[in-house]
């Protein structure tokens, strides 16, 4: 073991007994005080709440737009038209929305939108969900093959793909609004 180990070592056996319960001795054999004692007060406090909580995925594009990007068509998908089959089983998403960016072209108004023509928003129950989910995008988009690569922003509990059209600058701006909201 190294000596910054051990001396690591020795100041968290120092502080854990240090916290052990404590005991207090008196001299004498008289039972303790019996008064009015007030039970110890609990502060209410509460964690704070994962960014995007109660946001549904077509809320978070809608508010993407209103941060002035260029945002046009949109779609919110049910669990019977989504085409992954991830909507609302467990695990999985709780909401997604695809969008176009008025700057790419190449679709038609009305044609089938994917995150190559704007980007999507995924909305899970737990930031765990979100983290294992944006974990294996991640994998995929940094594999080397061309068809997956795309810019991915976790937030909380919703994660962001942008398309791999855009320039980095022109991804940052989502993912800074992303974060802004």
């Amino acid at each position: 073991m190294s000596k910054k180990l051990i001396g690591v070592t020795c100041f968290l056996i120092l502080v854990l007994a240090a916290c052990g319960t404590a005991s207090t001795a008196t001299g004498s054999n008289s039972s303790p005080t019996q008064g009015a004692t007030s039970p110890p007060t609990t502060a209410a406090t509460t964690a704070p709440q994962p960014a995007h909580t109660g946001q549904t995925a077509i809320q978070i594009v809608q508010a993407l737009k209103m941060k002035g990007l260029h945002i046009g068509e949109m779609f919110s998908y049910t669990p019977d038209n989504d085409l992954n089959h991830l909507l609302g089983r467990p695990g999985q998403y709780t909401g997604k929305a695809e969008f176009k960016d008025t700057r790419i072209s190449g679709t038609e108004t009305g044609a089938a939108i994917s995150v190559s023509d704007g980007g999507s928003v995924e909305v899970f129950a737990t930031t765990g969900d979100a983290q294992h989910r944006f974990a294996y995008l991640q994998a995929l988009s940094t594999s080397g093959n061309a068809l997956f690569a795309e810019y991915e922003y976790l937030d909380g509990v919703a994660i962001l793909r942008v398309s791999s059209q855009f320039t980095p600058t022109q991804a940052k701006a989502y993912e800074t609004a992303f974060k802004a909201i």
